[in-house]
């Protein structure tokens, strides 16, 4: 199953370095963890101090019973799995003051609050679209191509030069105002130099980065949850 830490500084570890979240300069520590498997535990109280994420890991485990740092817990937020299918709407509205502890401010807090819609769940695709990027941090424009980057998704490895890869894969758009994943499409992105996908992989792709190489189980959560997500967040249509 491997370790939920792991897994999470790999999803976590990008966006720390772009500056758009946690600590200053925790990738350093996170990085140092992926590449050598020490400093555990340094990476653990850096993941602790990004603004949202200890607190949706927190949810989700305590929900469980569950350590925060669990894999399958870190797992649920960043890909999803079974352990969201519990929440409810009523939940993530609960959930939103502890948010607010977090640096959401409060006003934006309350508006959520009432806007909260059924499907709500507490994924990272979630945070993204509907709390919105950079809400908790001040540090990102809530523009679509930030929603974009930001919000993790998935592709199939068709090329690899350098560390440079070229994946296959939907991406995030707007089509009369309710968010879509898009037609499969190539695009090129980084890849960690301890990343080693090779051609007919599925990824993870995260800011722009190839983060993590998915099983098809993982890859079939994440495409699921995401559209659980989207279709969640959507407006309703309005009738002709």
């Amino acid at each position: 199953m491997g370790s939920g830490t792991l897994l999470c500084c790999k999803f976590a570890g990008i966006a720390n370095r772009m500056e758009h979240c946690g600590p200053s300069k925790a990738h350093e520590v996170l990085y140092d963890f992926i590449r050598t498997g020490q400093r555990e535990q340094e990476a653990k109280e850096a993941l602790t101090r990004f603004e949202g994420l200890y607190a949706y890991l927190k949810l989700i485990a305590d929900r469980h019973g569950l350590d925060p740092f669990d894999h399958d817990v870190v797992e649920a937020y960043w890909i999803g799995n079974g352990l969201l299918d519990g929440f409810t709407s009523w939940d993530f509205r609960t959930f939103l003051p502890a948010l607010g502890k977090r640096g959401l401010p409060m006003s934006i807090v309350r508006r959520l609050q009432e806007m909260v819609p059924e499907g709500a769940l507490p994924h990272h695709a979630f945070d993204t679209l509907f709390v919105g990027v950079g809400q908790l941090t001040g540090k990102v424009e809530m523009t679509l191509d930030n929603m974009r980057n930001c919000l993790v998704s998935w592709g199939r490895v068709d090329m690899v030069i350098g560390n440079k890869i070229r994946v296959t894969g939907p991406m995030l758009g707007r089509f009369a105002g309710r968010y879509i994943m898009t037609f499969d499409a190539p695009r090129h992105i980084s890849r960690p130099s301890g990343l080693r996908p090779d051609i007919g992989d599925m990824v993870a792709v995260h800011w722009g980065e190839c983060v993590h190489i998915l099983d098809e189980k993982q890859r079939e959560n994440l495409e699921t949850y995401t559209r659980r997500v989207i279709d969640s967040v959507n407006p309703w249509p309005s009738n002709p």
